[in-house]
C-alpha cells in the first residue's frame, strides 16, 4: 500500500470510531445526513488529535523503513519492510503511549502506535512472519537492486490491483477532509496547528 492508502483508510477508521463516539453522546440529537454526520465527526476528531500526526503515524514504519532497508542496507536486506514493519515497534509504542497518557496525560504517542499499528495491517504483514515476529524471527537477507525503484513502484501502482484501488480508496476518504481544510481552516493554517474549523 502507498501514501494516499495509508493516511486516507488510516484517518477514516478514526473518522469511524469519532461518528460512533459521537452518536453514543448525543443520542437522539445525532444529525441525520451523512454530511452534517461527516462535518461534526472531522470536527471532533480535529479538536481531539492533531492530524498531521495522525499523517506521520500513518506513514511511520516506511518513514523508518525505506530509507534504511533500501538505501543505508541495500546491500543485506534491499527492502523498505524492516524492524518498524515487526509487531514489536507499535506494541512498543502503545505501551510507552499508555505509561504517558497515565502519568502525564499525553497521547501523541498513542497517536503513532495507532498509525504505526493500523499501516502494519494495511501492508498484510501477517503475509511475512519472518518479519512480523522480529526478533524472535530473523529477517530475511535478500538483497536486490533497489535502483529502479520508482519504476517498480509506478508498474505496481498501474498494474496491481491491491495498489490502485487502495489508493483510490483512500484518496475518495481524503477528499472531505481536504474540503474543509482548503475551505475553513486554509493549507498554511492547518500545516501550523494540525486543526480542521469545519462550519
Amino acid at each position: 500500500m502507498l501514501l494516499l492508502g495509508h493516511v486516507g483508510i488510516t484517518c477514516g477508521t478514526a473518522l469511524a470510531v469519532e461518528a460512533v463516539l459521537l452518536r453514543r453522546m448525543q443520542g437522539p440529537d445525532y444529525p441525520r445526513g451523512l454530511a452534517a454526520r461527516l462535518r461534526q465527526a472531522t470536527a471532533m476528531l480535529a479538536r481531539r488529535v492533531d492530524l498531521r500526526l495522525l499523517a506521520v503515524a500513518s506513514l511511520l514504519p516506511d518513514i523508518i523503513d525505506k530509507p534504511l532497508g533500501m538505501l543505508l542496507l541495500a546491500d543485506v536486506y534491499g527492502t523498505g519492510r524492516l524492524f518498524c514493519h515487526a509487531l514489536i515497534f507499535p506494541v512498543a509504542l502503545a505501551l510507552a503511549g499508555m505509561a504517558l497518557w497515565h502519568w502525564r496525560g499525553i497521547r501523541w504517542m498513542l497517536i503513532l502506535a495507532y498509525g504505526s499499528g493500523l499501516h502494519l495491517v494495511l501492508d498484510g504483514m501477517w503475509r511475512t512472519p519472518a518479519t512480523l515476529f522480529w526478533p524472535v524471527t530473523r529477517i530475511a537477507t535478500r538483497a536486490e537492486s533497489t535502483g529502479d525503484w520508482l519504476a517498480r513502484l509506478l508498474q505496481e501502482l498501474l498494474t496491481n490491483p491491491s495498489a490502485y484501488v487502495s489508493e483510490i480508496v483512500g484518496a475518495i476518504i481524503l477528499l472531505p477532509l481536504v474540503c474543509a481544510i482548503l475551505k475553513g481552516t486554509g493549507p498554511v493554517r492547518f500545516l501550523r496547528s494540525g486543526t480542521v474549523e469545519v462550519h
